[in-house]
């Protein structure tokens, strides 16, 4: 191209200005001429292949010092709450300063989660050191940070501890122990075991864990209470400064209703922190038995893991491939089919014929590798599986449909639901023969796609469906207790799912809410209602009565209405089960619904208010860090001065431009062009 120009640019020249009898200028001026237009027209030619031209930038990237502010309530729940109030956050804005004089300072806040830093309240009620470090390190991966600052008191009481894979961390951490060290004699509840619900007249089992530090020679007494009434106390001699006991109550539930159960250990003289010393529980004692079958091809982890989220109120009937069918389904109120039917299974029109006669029955879909799905298009029409393309199994990861809406999914659920472990699936295609409301999509090798991955719908003869495509969700479970120590996330996912099966069809007046809600956090409601011809609409006012269900108190409220839709934003009750009853007069008709829920108390922070000490040295020293105290900030701000490998850094970047996006080309071809025309002026030629 660049000779081609030259060539271009040299031809038309010489026929100007070598060529061209008629011109008559000196042979000084003929020169010029002939470069000056032997340039341009050069210019030109290259302008007009429009040539990428290669740069390189030289840019200096000074370093970034990360600092993570622990924001839980721990480190204001001991004797220094008033200096971590008030005093602390100007160290940290003089430490910030100091800081920013030589480096770029980013700084988050964590605790149940990683944010921006806004203000320290210290009002999340969990620590996850671990989530602020992944964070972390995803975010600035390949970029120039000279160093982590983590400000904690190094107590962890969400995920796993981060110690045990800190030794591959990128960036050196350097250590601020917050919080008070001082190990002073204490009881303390540090957790406790029961289900939220339970039949009437059975056995309530509760598992206590009781713990004491630096107690040694002390007798801790332990009173159990329900309904405000001493029930069992225990005397329990503490022979250990580090000492644990677990302690196991039974207690008659009784009839329907509530109870409140009060669990107390005695303070002890001069003990500094009390409010970990009790813990209050409240028990739905409910009449009501649900049946449920679970049908599978064989034992399979799947159905263990779900079996447990149902609770006491199930009563669960599991038969596998072989075995024979009960003869009338209708004794169920939910059926769970876990790849049913099978490939090779010759029984499957029995069970064709028996959802035939049992409409109402709603069922649970689980498919895998082993599913025959010609016999499972026909033994339901909600939709229809093709086999795809390909023929090996694939990884399948869930995620979210936001647009999702027969029940609330809060974003903390959210975040987990993305990050859980593949499912195992053929390659299938899906053709809905019914509206569906998709709850999660697949994630195929990190292609988002619009195929359902989990689903609900409700056929022609008004069975509520739930579709679950992929084996191994007991990997989610195991995911969710690793980093949890809980299953709180696969259980609310699927205790919400059988929920919504369970509940009645084709109701026009929908409340969304969660089955709990912390004491701390506001308590949301949103609704939705449709006229008679199935439109959304709030024209009428919509109102709400809530009752605490053991002390008999009564709440009313009014919800906003917004976009055809209501919300209701109560900001806390106390700590208890509600049953509410939701109601909206519409023309001459009423429109009600009824639930309840649970407010319960935030104790994982005031279980263990001794700051960490060993946990953020050893995070420090693993690092290549530094570990300091609340009062050595100062040495913070001289040891990263001093540290070398905290440098500003050069970084030449190669870049490719437009030719002809260059306007200096412009300038120089106008300038070129103007010279001539000039010259031609002054002797004549113009």
């Amino acid at each position: 191209m660049w000779i081609f120009a030259i060539l271009i640019g040299l031809f038309y020249a010489g026929l100007l200005y070598i060529f061209n009898k008629n011109q008559h200028y000196s042979k000084p001026l003929t020169i010029l001429l002939f470069t000056l237009r032997f340039i341009v027209v050069s210019l030109l030619v290259i302008v007009f292949f429009n040539p990428y031209i290669k740069t390189k930038e030289k840019t200096i990237e000074p370093s970034t010092i990360i600092i993570a502010q622990d924001n839980s309530t721990s480190l204001i729940l001991t004797k220094d709450s008033s200096f971590y109030k008030n005093q602390y956050p100007l160290l940290l804005d003089s430490l910030v300063q100091n800081l920013s004089k030589n480096h770029t300072v980013d700084k988050y806040l964590f605790g149940n989660a990683t944010k921006e830093f806004d203000n320290i309240d210290y009002q999340d009620y969990y620590t996850d050191i671990n989530d602020v470090l992944k964070n972390i390190k995803k975010n600035y991966y390949k970029k120039n940070v000279g160093a982590v600052i983590l400000l904690s008191d190094g107590i962890c009481n969400k995920s796993y501890s981060p110690e045990q894979d800190i030794e591959s961390y990128p960036f050196p951490i350097y250590t601020v122990t917050l919080g008070d060290t001082t190990n002073y004699p204490d009881f303390y509840i540090k957790d406790i075991h029961y289900n939220k619900t339970s039949p009437s007249n059975s056995i309530i089992p509760i598992r206590l864990f009781a713990n004491a530090n630096n107690c040694h020679d002390e007798v801790m007494n332990i009173k159990l209470l329900v309904d405000n009434e001493v029930i069992e106390e225990l005397e329990i001699p503490v022979n250990t400064n580090r000492f644990s006991n677990t302690i196991d109550f039974n207690i008659n539930s009784g009839d329907e209703g509530v109870k409140q159960i009060d669990i107390q250990i005695d303070n002890l003289k001069n003990e500094i922190t009390t409010n970990n010393n009790s813990k209050r529980l409240f028990i739905d004692i409910i009449d009501r038995q649900y049946k449920a079958l679970f049908y599978a091809k064989s034992p399979h982890p799947d159905l263990g893991s779900l079996r447990n989220i149902l609770g006491d109120n199930f009563e669960v009937e599991m038969i596998f491939s072989g075995e024979e069918l009960p003869d009338d389904f209708n004794k169920y109120d939910i059926i769970f089919l876990h790849q049913i039917p099978y490939l090779g299974m010759s029984d499957y029109a029995d069970l064709e014929n028996k959802f035939k006669n049992n409409k109402d029955i709603a069922v649970f879909h689980i498919l895998g590798e082993h599913s025959d799905i010609e016999a499972f298009n026909k033994i339901q029409s909600s939709l229809e599986i093709t086999k795809g393309a390909v023929n090996s199994a694939l990884d399948i990861r869930p995620y979210y449909n936001n647009t999702f809406g027969l029940f609330n999914i809060d974003n903390e659920l959210v975040n987990a639901i993305n990050k859980f472990p593949p499912l195992s699936l053929p390659h299938w295609e899906f053709t809905y023969k019914t509206n569906h409301n998709v709850i999660l999509n697949m994630n195929i090798k990190d292609v988002l796609t619009q195929s359902p991955l989990m689903s609900f719908s409700t056929d022609g003869s008004g069975r509520k469906n739930a579709f679950l495509f992929g084996t191994g969700i007991w990997r989610w479970k195991l995911y969710d207790f690793h980093n949890n120590n809980e299953y709180i996330n696969f259980e609310e996912l699927f205790s919400k799912s059988v929920k919504y099966l369970l509940t009645e069809k084709d109701k026009e007046l929908t409340i969304n809410y969660k089955d709990e809600y912390l004491n701390n956090e506001s308590i949301i409601f949103t609704a939705d209602l449709k006229n008679p011809s199935q439109e959304l609409t709030n024209e009428p006012d919509l109102r709400m009565r809530i009752i605490d269900k053991h002390s008999k108190k009564i709440y009313e409220y009014d919800f906003s209405k917004h976009n055809k839709s209501y919300r209701l934003d109560i900001n806390s009750l106390p700590e208890g089960i509600y049953n509410f009853t939701a109601e909206a007069k519409y023309g001459n008709a009423t429109y009600s619904e009824t639930g309840s829920f649970s407010v319960v108390s935030i104790g994982a922070e005031a279980q263990d208010l001794v700051a960490n000490s060993q946990r953020m040295q050893l995070l420090a020293s693993l690092t290549n860090g530094k570990n300091f105290t609340v009062n050595e900030f100062d040495q913070v701000v001289e040891s990263i001065e001093n540290d070398d490998r905290i440098t500003s850094i050069l970084r030449e970047e190669t870049n490719y431009r437009d030719l002809i996006n260059m306007k200096s080309i412009f300038f120089v071809i106008l300038s070129l062009v103007s010279i001539e025309w000039f010259l031609r002026k002054m002797f004549g030629t113009y």
